[in-house]
């Protein structure tokens, strides 16, 4: 990759606001284009002090757009959760007995790439889950279009009850809920999104957001 030419376009600045994992199109936008950035290339300081003006100042703005969007870098305990949790979501998936799916919990403390390498994970399995299905929901009602969303990533905070949680997961559907529902229907109407839309995983992500 070279220096951007003069006075032309700058392709590390990608189009638009950074996407909004929490609701359908959100998620599937950031799945589909989270590998698009190009990192800064390496230049050496002879090759950096050759640039014109401009582009040694494009070339720096480069490198900091790439420091801030570093690429997760794999390492033990990201392989082990990687392992587990891509074996678990694959297992729960093919699950055809009507019994409980186990779960993951992944822990940690603060900025440790907990969210990034779950959602890494769980994008992975929905890339692979829709070329197995030729991007359809298997489960869908003949005669209908039903949107398929194998993956459903839904932030909460901490002190999240399951009403809000509910609420929560109806959001990233944008499903309907009337303001007078209460736990037990919201829960049925949690159940009949995941099914009605081929859900096979779902993240609830619990953060201190304030």
């Amino acid at each position: 990759m070279t220096a951007p030419e003069e006075g032309g376009s700058v392709p590390f600045l990608l189009p638009g606001s950074p996407p909004m994992r929490d609701t359908v199109a959100g998620w599937d936008h950031w799945r589909v284009t989270r590998h698009r950035f190009m990192p800064a290339p390496r230049l050496s300081l002879a090759e950096w002090r050759r640039l014109s003006p401009r582009k040694r100042t494009l070339h720096d703005l480069h490198r900091a757009a790439t420091h801030a969007n570093f690429p997760l870098l794999q390492t033990p305990m990201t392989k082990a959760v990687t392992k587990l949790l891509h074996g678990r979501i694959m297992t729960n998936a093919l699950k055809r007995k009507p019994t409980t799916r186990a779960g993951v919990m992944v822990t940690g403390g603060g900025y440790q790439g907990k969210t990034e390498t779950t959602c890494e994970i769980l994008a992975t399995f929905e890339d692979t889950w829709l070329q197995l299905h030729q991007q359809l929901n298997p489960a869908a009602v003949p005669g209908v279009r039903d949107l398929h969303v194998p993956v459903a990533y839904v932030q909460t905070p901490v002190t999240a009850k399951p009403k809000s949680t509910c609420k929560a997961i109806l959001n990233f559907y944008s499903a309907p809920m009337h303001p007078r529902m209460d736990l037990p229907d919201l829960i049925r109407q949690v159940a009949a999104s995941l099914h009605d839309h081929g859900t096979r995983a779902l993240v609830l992500d619990f953060t201190d957001r304030p």
